[in-house]
């Protein structure tokens, strides 16, 4: 499908994979965003494990598994336009975004979309997972146009990252598959700068990082609390930049009390943990 196409904004889109059972009723929808590299399948443990009040959807880029054929958006800046586009009419009831690493980003730009179209109240949460805050995204030290390096030279920078794929980047047929993607978000997300000028978000803003990230810093985190004039939150979890793999319950506990906060009150602006 060309960029100037049209996809149909449907569940069953093209750019939305349900995660889980379905849960029609559910007052509420966790929207997934993958990282770098990744697709929705990252998720498949997610709706199976229990998200109480939420039916999950995980974001599926062009390019990859059942996208393969497609062309990868030119920048991420197009990448938010479509997604914002293919979600307005999705959203019918309050949503919660989840993006890790380069998923935070879109997840964020796509609810910048919203905001200037109206749609403030579509998204009631952001959470932000193993990424700075736009104003701080950088090449991760030594990954610097990461996408121009050979392959197994990227291979080695991506398990010293730590990101869970070491089996698909052993086998030649999996490396040759799954490194394009790669290289294309790598591109993007290296050459994104948010666009300056347009209002704050309205939207509460948790940030997840994993204490002992190289990559990203808690300073850079924290500097989510920027973007919103909504409560911000900061929240550490043990491990490195793919925490979510090693402390998966840990995580799944952080989310649901994201989308069923207990006790919830509005004494103040930031609440550090």
């Amino acid at each position: 499908m060309a960029w100037g196409q049209t996809a149909a904004t449907r569940p069953d889109s093209l750019w939305l994979r349900a995660v889980g059972p379905p849960r029609p009723s559910a007052p509420a929808r966790l929207v997934c965003f993958p990282h770098a590299g990744g697709a929705a399948s990252y998720f498949r443990d997610w709706g199976g494990r229990g998200v109480p009040g939420a039916q999950v959807w995980a974001v599926q880029y062009p390019g990859r598994e059942n996208r393969i054929r497609e062309p990868f958006p030119p920048d991420l800046h197009t990448l938010a336009d479509r997604l914002a586009e293919e979600l307005s009419g999705f959203l019918d009831r309050p949503a919660v975004f989840f993006g890790h690493s380069m998923g935070a980003v879109v997840g964020y730009e796509v609810v910048r979309r919203l905001t200037a179209d109206g749609r403030a109240d579509a998204v009631r949460h952001l959470v932000v997972s193993g990424c700075g805050a736009p104003h701080r995204v950088r090449p991760f030290a030594g990954q610097e146009g990461a996408h121009l390096l050979d392959d197994d030279r990227l291979v080695a920078l991506l398990k010293e990252l730590g990101s869970g794929n070491a089996a698909l980047l052993d086998d030649p047929d999996m490396r040759s598959a799954f490194l394009p993607a790669v290289r294309a978000d790598y591109r993007i997300v290296q050459s994104y700068a948010p666009r300056t000028g347009g209002p704050l978000l309205g939207t509460d803003v948790t940030a997840f990082v994993g204490g002992q990230d190289a990559a990203v810093g808690i300073g850079d985190a924290h500097a989510w609390a920027a973007v919103t004039r909504g409560r911000f939150t900061l929240r550490t979890f043990p491990g490195g930049h793919f925490y979510l793999g090693e402390h998966p319950d840990d995580v799944l506990r952080a989310v649901r009390d994201v989308l069923c906060p207990a006790g919830t009150t509005d004494t103040g602006r930031a609440d550090e943990r």
